[in-house]
């Protein structure tokens, strides 16, 4: 029961990506209970003398799961500075969780919050099931992962195509699986240690990532470009400044409209819209760009990597 638990937070994500309803309705109902009830199971067996085994390949595959989703992102760290828009999905869940038309902080925030929630459902899953195996076992454990990701609909939906991509993707799963692996090969040694720094310290360990996510992405101020993009027109807007949209993130149902400003002293022709001829944004002017989707399309003003943004065309809005 724990590892269908520990699976379970990723539903949003794949229900969505099938076009089984809504993203939000998804993470409301099964990723938040699920991690509601293993929280409950993980302090229920912390008390019971009977379920001491259980606990243990809980806190480890907790605390292997936190560890292993940090060594992925900082695996991927290199590629994003290289111009790779590769934390761009983190961003899109947490529109999608928030049914919000444009990314925010507090878009930001749901979206690392729900990145994490999955890293750790992953570990406990593999805690629960393959405690005291050899810690190179949770390598083929997070090959296993991103197979599911490329196997399925996601991997469309991303454009989660191309050898360099694919490498990069894997690559950051098997950094994931060696903190989880070397954790849960020894789940009583693992939970001795972590007591003997706190008996409280899965606890810490969570509320300290939570409270680094709220410090980085910084909820409650919202950027002026990003209220100023906002405010462009009525419905998904942004400003263009410097080629770059300000909010990076829109959203829109299928054959739905986002409001453009060009702020800058040029005219961009936006590639990736999915139209032809591509539209056209004049300086100082507005434009409305309609997409018919669905998809998460990357949307760009130039060549330069980090030009453009993001436009979801949400099926589950149509």
């Amino acid at each position: 029961m724990c590892a269908v638990l520990g699976l379970l937070p990723v539903a949003p994500l794949l229900a969505w990506a099938y076009g089984l309803g809504a993203f939000a309705v998804w993470f409301w109902a099964v990723t938040v209970p699920s991690l509601l009830l293993l929280a409950v199971i993980g302090v229920a067996t912390g008390r019971s003398a009977r379920h001491h085994r259980l606990h243990n390949a809980l806190v480890a595959g907790t605390v292997g799961g936190l560890l292993g989703t940090l060594a992925y992102d900082a695996f991927r760290l290199p590629f994003l500075l290289a111009g790779y828009r590769l934390f761009a999905p983190i961003d899109s869940y947490g529109v999608l969780i928030l049914g919000a038309d444009s990314s925010s902080p507090w878009t930001g925030l749901a979206g690392w919050v729900f990145h994490f929630g999955n890293g750790i459902g992953f570990g406990i899953a593999y805690g629960v099931v393959a405690r005291g195996r050899r810690w190179y076992w949770a390598l083929a454990w997070g090959m296993a992962i991103e197979t599911l990701a490329v196997a399925t609909p996601v991997a469309g939906v991303y454009a989660l195509r191309g050898t360099g991509l694919l490498v990069i993707a894997y690559g950051g799963h098997l950094a994931y699986g060696v903190p989880l692996g070397m954790l849960v090969a020894d789940p009583e040694r693992t939970s001795r240690r972590l007591r003997e720094v706190s008996t409280h310290t899965t606890a810490y360990a969570l509320l300290g990532v939570l409270v680094a996510l709220v410090v980085w992405q910084r909820p409650f101020v919202t950027p002026a470009p990003v209220r100023a993009g906002e405010q462009v027109a009525p419905g998904p807007s942004a400003i263009v400044a410097n080629g770059r949209f300000s909010p990076q993130w829109l959203r829109v149902p299928p054959d739905g409209c986002v409001s453009l400003r060009n702020d800058d002293a040029v005219t961009y022709a936006l590639s990736g819209a999915g139209t032809s001829p591509a539209p056209r944004l004049e300086p100082d002017s507005t434009a409305r760009v309609c997409f018919a989707g669905p998809g998460v399309l990357r949307v760009r003003t130039s060549g330069r990597p980090y030009s453009g943004g993001f436009v979801i065309v949400d099926r589950a809005e149509g």
